[in-house]
């Protein structure tokens, strides 16, 4: 893959299904519902699902038995103890059931490091009517979301060792992976099933995927997925994400959401590929945790009998031969149609088939690594990004003129004035002017600074885009910075209805307390308190659209040639070509809309992949090596990059050593 850098039995079931999901969900509930309300929640993937400081969705369904309408708010606390004089970050969310309704609540909720997540039912007069306290994910937990009512895969796999290099779910330390840590070990979960219609109930936004490192369904429930769902999944999988199909009816494979991330229609072959049949050794973990013990790794060179003869696979579309049966790149993730069923007998209980899940789940581990900014992960300090944002530091002259004048000041009231009056014989003039030159000089301090940070309020944004070659989508984080010269309370929207935003953090000590609103016009950051000349920033998670995308490809000498089809110049065009033994970086100062430019044709730059000895095969992007350039190309394009590394809650690798990357400046931006 090529990528580049810049949505009455079965009834009764789920119903009891939702009860015992909703009694492990730690203390049970206070406050008093109504006898008419009946009330169940939930994190969407099931318990120990929601992860420590990124975004989760936590459903909330509502059933109204009694004989009036009912209105209320829920709210959704990421983090919430009595002991602390305020919450943590919080999603808010008016509801109205009528007689004998049900109303369920999809609510994305930034999750606390330190408090448990909270959920409150409120009557419209703020009485509290119910209260749950929810469970967080853990470290070193691989997940794997079973679209299952119940998992019958989930026994055999929990708790195996994955095997991954470079883990995204091993335990961290601001950002840093902590050293010794246990390779992380498989979780199979399963979501809440919607008791009316008997689907599934999918996040419906991408960044509540953010704990999720593969999904596992059948063909017939994603053609079922309503709208929001398959752009939140969609988006998902475009970010890195891993898709697992099992092709429930030949049908399914032309239904327009398969067609679209398979690239054209499926169909089934006669013949099992022998890549499918080859033997799988998984990955023996690095470490293995001293607490407990973990169960071995599976082993197996053939599949039973009863597997084999059950074996399918299908060519078409993107689709190539793996191990697993037939996959196929969608943006920066990868969709696999299952040469098997492993929700169902025989294949659920065959070793062959548990190797070749745990290594697709270490395939999505390592796809993950080349994520830089994944969806719905956690905030991080960054500092140079708030500093790239600001317009203070635009105007760091103010401060050389100040200084400048207030030197002045000292030599004119000073020496200068006393000296003046008692030459002309009246020294005690001196004191009468001395404060009108204090007021002069006072007033043209005030001046400078009303001139350097202005009398109106500003905005300023910086995006990263990351996105598949050819891909017109791409997933983007957007960092918006607010400046106002008075006390001012804002109210900042989302770009688009499926993303997710939030206060940047100040400082690892200091939680945000963030106040969004979800209803009819969408999610939004309220009650923001801007105090005069600071800036604050906001960090959003989405997506965004990219015209028609950049084209990498190859020509007949195996060069690598760039197309720019965005609508808009690339500027500061950085290629990784990774097809020599050490790589080859490559720069090009513009690409206008429309052009091919080949790696010939470039700038041959050495030293921006550099690869971090103690991050395993981790290659960084060493923008010192390369600024000049930069510059040249675009004022102060090397200073964005470093603020964008400086951002990275964890190491990340850059460039990889199968596929080209391209790094570019979108000239004017999304603007």
């Amino acid at each position: 893959m090529k990528r580049l850098l810049l949505s009455l039995l079965l009834a009764a079931t789920a119903w009891l299904w939702a009860g015992a999901l909703f009694a492990q969900q730690g203390q049970g509930g206070g406050g008093e519902a109504p006898p008419s309300l009946d009330i169940m929640v939930a994190p969407i993937f099931g318990p120990a699902t929601l992860p420590p400081g990124g975004w989760g969705e936590v459903l909330v369904r509502i059933q109204n038995n009694g004989k009036d309408p009912y209105e209320g708010e829920v709210i959704a606390y990421g983090g919430y103890s009595r002991h602390r004089d305020e919450a943590f970050a919080r999603t808010a969310a008016p509801f109205s059931v009528g007689v004998g309704a049900q109303v369920s609540l999809r609510i994305p909720v930034r999750i606390s490091e330190l408090d448990l997540p909270t959920v409150q039912v409120l009557s419209t007069d703020d009485k509290l009517l119910f209260e749950q306290q929810l469970t967080r994910a853990d470290d070193n937990r691989t997940l794997l979301v079973d679209v299952s009512r119940a998992s019958a895969l989930g026994p055999a796999l929990r708790g195996i060792p994955v095997g991954s290099s470079n883990d995204p779910w091993a335990p961290t330390f601001r950002g840093h992976p902590t050293s010794g840590a246990a390779s992380t070990t498989v979780n199979v979960t399963s979501p809440v099933y919607d008791p009316v219609t008997g689907d599934p109930l999918l996040p419906r936004r991408a960044a509540s995927y953010s704990r999720v490192a593969a999904l596992l369904m059948r063909t017939d429930e994603l053609t079922r997925l309503g709208a929001e769902e398959l752009q939140a999944l969609a988006g998902w999988i475009m970010g890195g994400g891993t898709l697992a199909l099992v092709v429930a009816r030949p049908e399914d494979l032309r239904h327009p959401t398969i067609v679209s991330l398979l690239g054209d229609e499926a169909e089934q072959r006669d013949q099992i590929f022998g890549e499918t049949m080859a033997e799988l050794t998984l990955t023996p973990p690095s470490h293995v945790s001293p607490y407990g013990s973990a169960p071995p790794q599976p082993s197996a060179t053939r599949p039973d009998k009863s597997v084999e003869e059950t074996l399918v696979s299908y060519a078409g579309g993107n689709l190539h031969p793996t191990p697993y049966g037939s996959s196929a790149a969608y943006g920066l993730g990868e969709v696999h149609l299952l040469a098997f069923d492993p929700q169902t007998k025989p294949a659920v209980d065959s070793a062959w088939v548990h190797v070749r899940m745990v290594d697709l789940l270490r395939r999505a581990n390592a796809r993950a690594d080349g994520i830089i900014f994944r969806p719905g992960e956690p905030h991080a300090v960054a500092r140079e990004v708030r500093r790239e944002l600001d317009p203070n530091e635009s105007s760091r002259w103010s401060i050389v003129v100040t200084a400048l004048l207030l030197c002045l000041y000292a030599i004119v009231a000073g020496p200068l004035n006393f000296t003046l009056w008692r030459r002309r014989g009246r020294p005690l003039r001196a004191l009468v002017w001395l404060p009108v030159i204090s007021g002069a000089a006072f007033a043209a301090v005030v001046v400078v600074g009303v001139v350097a940070k202005g009398c109106s309020g500003r905005a300023r944004h910086l995006t990263v885009v990351e996105a598949g070659a050819g891909m017109e989508r791409g997933i983007a984080r957007r960092w918006r910075g607010f400046f106002v010269p008075t006390s001012r309370e804002l109210t900042v929207r989302t770009g688009n209805g499926a993303s997710v935003l939030g206060t940047e953090l100040m400082d690892h000590g200091d939680p945000p307390v963030d106040r969004l609103r979800l209803d009819r016009d969408g999610l939004r950051l309220v009650e923001l308190n801007l105090r005069p000349w600071e800036t604050l920033v906001v960090r959003e998670d989405g997506d965004v659209d990219l015209g028609g995308g950049v084209a990498i490809s190859r020509n007949a000498s195996g060069e690598v040639v760039v197309t720019n089809r965005t609508g808009k110049r690339l500027r500061g065009v950085i290629v990784w070509d990774p097809s020599t033994t050490a790589g080859t970086t490559y720069f090009h100062e513009a690409l206008e809309d429309g052009q091919s430019v080949a790696t010939s044709a470039m700038t041959v730059v050495r030293g921006v992949a550099a690869g971090i000895p103690h991050s395993g095969s981790t290659i960084d992007f060493d923008v010192y090596v390369i600024d000049s350039e930069l510059d040249r190309a675009a004022a102060g394009l090397s200073d964005a990059w470093m603020a964008v590394i400086d951002a990275i809650p964890a190491y990340k690798s850059w460039f990889t050593s199968t596929v080209p990357v391209m790094l570019a400046q979108i000239e004017g931006g999304e603007g």
